[in-house]
């Protein structure tokens, strides 16, 4: 990561520009040619969950994972419309992490001419892996709800600041995007009642959580101009684990927890269609 260092300045001093809002906003791209896309993230944006995992080419001397499709990146890039420059998402990766990937997106394709970013990211920053073990079936209730609060107060101090510098530093190198913020769904849909997993006493805890860190990501969207939040929770209602038609993977595999093909074609890229607008941004 040290190659990125002198970028990663940069992108500072670009950023602290950016949110104070004094550059132009986000124009669109000209009708007759396909949007300029690039994707930036976690597994979320990495396709986990749709695909087989193999190792970015991107990435020399680091370890990235993606899914080949088809995750929700896959399913705009399938648009006529729209036209996949790069996805520099990794599974695993962090907020913090993001100006890194920006770093080696601009080397692929993130730039002026890019009109579409969409990012998944704070998960991993609030320990999510973490969380779902302390709240799965046999730990207890109390045991949930403490590590439900720990993560809900590192997301408003910890994953606030990052989220807001990892969306300026995309901001500075793609000056004319929309950026599209993705929140995450519910994973689980306890109106089903109790299954094997998690009592839906912990299941609505662990929601709950959720909730608060999307609220974090809303919040730092709106620091930074041209940059919209999308809630996924409404595309997803009804389809976590436990629902009879749970659009997410179970647990006890690399992609558990994740959405599954189906989640990311009907909850994930509607919900960046609903909030980027592809149409408007068109014209």
């Amino acid at each position: 990561m040290r190659k990125f260092a002198g970028r990663l300045a940069t992108l500072a001093v670009a950023a602290t520009a950016v949110v104070a809002g004094s550059v132009a906003a986000p124009a669109a791209a000209h009708e007759s040619e396909p949007l300029d896309y690039v994707a930036l993230g976690d597994s979320y944006t990495a396709g986990i969950g749709a695909g087989i995992v193999e190792r970015s080419e991107l990435y020399k001397d680091m370890e990235c994972y993606q899914a080949k499709p088809p995750g929700y990146v896959d399913v705009l890039d399938g648009r006529p419309d729209v036209e996949l420059a790069v996805n520099a998402a990794c599974a695993g990766w962090t907020a913090a992490a993001v100006p890194v990937q920006v770093g080696v997106a601009s080397a692929a394709g993130l730039n002026a001419g890019t009109d579409l970013v969409t990012i998944t990211a704070g998960g991993n920053d609030v320990g999510f892996q973490r969380i779902l073990e302390a709240c799965l079936v046999p730990k207890s209730l109390e045991v949930c709800e403490t590590e439900v609060e720990k993560g809900e107060a590192t997301a408003r101090t910890q994953v606030f600041p990052a989220l807001s510098n990892a969306y300026a530093s995309i901001r500075a190198t793609a000056p004319n995007a929309t950026i599209v913020a993705l929140g995450y769904p519910h994973l689980f849909s306890p109106e089903f009642g109790d299954q094997p997993y998690i009592t839906d006493e912990a299941a609505e805890l662990f929601n709950k959580g959720t909730d608060t860190l999307n609220e974090v990501i809303e919040k730092a969207a709106k620091q930074v101009r041209g940059t919209v939040y999308a809630d996924v929770t409404d595309e997803f209602e009804g389809h976590g684990i436990g629902s009879p038609a749970s659009w997410i993977h179970l647990p006890g595999s690399a992609a558990g927890f994740h959405p599954t093909e189906t989640g990311y074609a009907k909850g994930y890229y509607r919900a960046v269609v609903r909030e980027a607008g592809i149409w408007a941004l068109r014209h």
